[in-house]
């Protein structure tokens, strides 16, 4: 597959943003050419000029931080809706890349920007074209929101509002037009199909563990970031991972580090990025705390190595669709203690794989967590093992795997290859539109948009596949069998007239013949004259069936094998179509010409 995951910036610590990312990178690991389509910014700030991708209006980088081929295409922050980043010109600059890298299937993430309206208003346009004749090459779309209910605790009137109407409208219609969504969480499905999805459609993606990420560092040293830090080694590590944000609510957890000074068993660490007051504030009432280390953005080594020193994992988010970093720490075996906001309190089963506290507010509850986890190893032990298995379903590599099977399906639904045989679909190096079918008796003829396929057989398929370019010739058959009614007719002949012609029959075959007779009659003594002379029709008569059976009336393919292939008379439509391809004069393998991105 020829993939582009559409997301509106990169980051190296925005949970939308890191998901997008690791697609395109474990889809390249499964061996297919994955793009990521983005804009000019970097975690809000612009890292390519515009000028720079004016002629064009996209640029093909390859990433060296991010190590993945990125598409970066014109636009621009918008002033409303407030935080996002909007693309120019989309559907003209979406069509001009979809020619140029051949894409299949297009991955659109998050809400309230105009990447995914676009994309459903483009697949939408060409399924039309294909509805009115023009051919178009299978393209699939796929949509993954990281839905989050608007909430009044965190959004004004007048944004929440605006939310609300951007999913009854352009939320609504993206789920329509999408072959496939993804959600974070059972949660979130059932919210989208309160919005009119359709369940079938839905596939569980939640975020996913970069387990190849944990598998290069797996051999790191988290004595190593201890030292670098001077975190003391002798305490139980209690860490945080994620943006310093009011939603993420990370004050909170110094309340609850602040309750616990005394502990010096107990050492809290909370590390990611954050440029806003919010964030200095929290930087300095820190500082102030004996027991707490402040770390900036991690590094992957750096994160791994926190995640595997780490005893508890904390966070008391005020909203949150699911939480990565809560499935990371549980990949390592880590129990997590969470306020249970939104996908947090499907990820944390609570006092089975942590212990979910009463809302981001409740900082004794937190605190109770904390040293009930520190002094009960055995409580701890259970919780860890529970939580790395859980974790482990949702490794990035088999979330995946299955979804590179679902879009497998989709392509072979769009394309109509779903007729053949799977066998043979396995070994198609590219998806292959199906033009048309055509069935007779126990055989079936596909056309595709590059070759035939010729199936014979019901319960044991024999399938034939040729390129149209091997077939070199259509014979238009009329054959008869004339020797086996030749014959037939001789032996009846010789069996009338047998009174005239057995004084010159050995005995030996007049004996042989009486046997046979006698074996399929056995309570008759045949007079062999009298036998002949009742039976002499028989052989003209079954040879005349055979006749008729073995009469061909139809197409003979010429050219991949040494016999030619045999089409019967029913087929005529199918011959007409080969002919057409050969010629290039069919229509359903060109293009509109007359669409093109000036007429949009």
């Amino acid at each position: 597959m020829r993939i582009g995951v559409i997301m509106y910036q990169t980051s190296t610590s925005k949970g939308q943003e890191l998901v997008a990312q690791r697609m395109v990178s474990y889809f390249r690991r499964f061996g297919h050419d994955a793009f990521l389509i983005t804009s000019v910014y970097h975690d809000g700030k612009e890292v390519i000029s515009e000028d720079s991708i004016a002629d064009k209006e996209y640029v093909l980088i390859e990433d060296h931080e991010l190590n993945i081929p990125i598409i970066r295409v014109g636009s621009f922050t918008s002033r409303w809706p407030p935080r996002r980043i909007l693309f120019k010109d989309s559907i003209h600059t979406l069509e001009r890349i979809l020619n140029e890298f051949n894409l299949t299937v297009l991955i659109t993430h998050s809400t309230l920007w105009n990447g995914p309206e676009e994309v459903a208003k483009f697949v939408e346009w060409r399924r039309n074209i294909k509805t009115l004749g023009g051919y178009q090459d299978p393209l699939i779309f796929c949509h993954m929101s990281h839905f989050q209910e608007p909430s009044g605790s965190r959004y004004s009137i007048i944004e929440r509002s605006f939310r609300i109407a951007w999913n009854q409208l352009s939320l609504k219609t993206i789920l329509r037009v999408a072959d496939l969504i993804l959600v974070v969480t059972p949660f979130e499905g059932e919210e989208k199909e309160k919005l009119g999805a359709s369940r079938k459609k839905c596939i569980l993606f939640p975020g996913g563990v970069d387990d190849y990420s944990f598998l290069t560092f797996a051999t790191s040293r988290p004595i190593e970031l201890l030292e670098q830090f001077s975190i003391p080694n002798d305490a139980r590590i209690v860490s945080y991972i994620g943006t310093i944000e009011e939603r993420k609510n990370p004050k909170a957890i110094l309340d609850v580090a602040e309750q616990l000074t005394s502990r010096k068993d107990i050492h809290f660490v909370i590390a990611g990025k954050g440029d806003s007051e919010y964030a200095a504030a929290t930087k300095q009432r820190a500082t102030q705390l004996p027991n707490v280390t402040m770390l900036g953005e991690l590094s992957e080594k750096e994160k791994v190595q926190l995640i595997k020193t780490s005893y508890l994992n904390i966070l008391l988010s005020r909203m949150e669709a699911l939480g990565i970093a809560q499935l990371e720490f549980m990949f390592q075996g880590v129990p997590v203690i969470t306020s249970g906001i939104g996908g947090q309190s499907w990820i944390v089963k609570n006092g089975q794989d942590g212990i979910q506290v009463d809302g981001p507010d409740d900082v004794d509850g937190a605190v109770r967590a904390v040293v009930e986890l520190v002094d009960d190893s055995k409580k701890w032990s259970e919780f860890s093992i529970r939580a790395k298995e859980k974790a482990a379903e949702f490794a990035l590599t088999k979330l995946i795997h299955n979804l590179e099977g679902a879009l497998t399906n989709e392509i072979e639904r769009e394309t109509g290859i779903s007729a053949l045989p799977a066998e043979v679909r396995s070994t198609l190096p590219e998806p292959e539109m199906v033009i048309q079918t055509w069935s007779h008796g126990t055989r079936r003829l596909i056309t595709t948009n590059k070759r035939l396929f010729m199936q014979r057989g019901r319960l044991s398929r024999r399938v034939i596949e040729i390129p149209y370019a091997s077939i070199k010739s259509i014979e238009y058959v009329r054959r008869y069998d004339w020797r086996t009614l030749l014959a037939g007719a001789g032996l009846s002949l010789l069996m009338f007239i047998h009174h005239y012609v057995s004084p010159i029959l050995s005995r030996t075959l007049t004996s042989k013949f009486v046997s046979i007779i006698s074996f399929l009659v056995p309570n008759i003594r045949p007079n062999l004259p009298q036998v002949l002379a009742d039976i002499w029709i028989l052989p003209v008569t079954v040879a005349f069936i055979l006749f008729l059976i073995k009469a061909r009336k139809g197409y003979a393919l010429h050219g991949p094998t040494r016999n030619p292939i045999y089409l019967p008379p029913s087929f005529g439509e199918a011959i007409n179509r080969i002919r057409d391809i050969q010629q290039g004069k069919d229509p359903s393998l060109k293009r509109d010409e007359t669409l093109n991105a000036e007429a949009i």
